[in-house]
């Protein structure tokens, strides 16, 4: 997943986002890097993160920035 799609998930979600669709504990922890990417850009504050081991799926918890 590219940072702009993430971005697009986080931006539709209530702030709640659990990602299921991935396959490796690797890809988890790409997406959890994207976040963070994310925050230190400014457009969004990664309250809180996890990735969960069974299922494998990533959770965030994060806040818009407001311009």
């Amino acid at each position: 997943m590219k940072k702009e799609e993430l971005l697009k998930q986080i931006n539709k979600s209530d702030g709640e986002l659990t990602i299921s669709s991935i396959s490796t504990k690797e890809e988890g922890e790409n997406l959890i890097s994207l976040a963070k990417h994310l925050e230190h850009e400014g457009k969004i504050v990664l309250l809180e993160y996890c990735l969960d081991k069974k299922p494998l799926a990533v959770s965030l918890k994060t806040k818009l920035v407001e311009d």
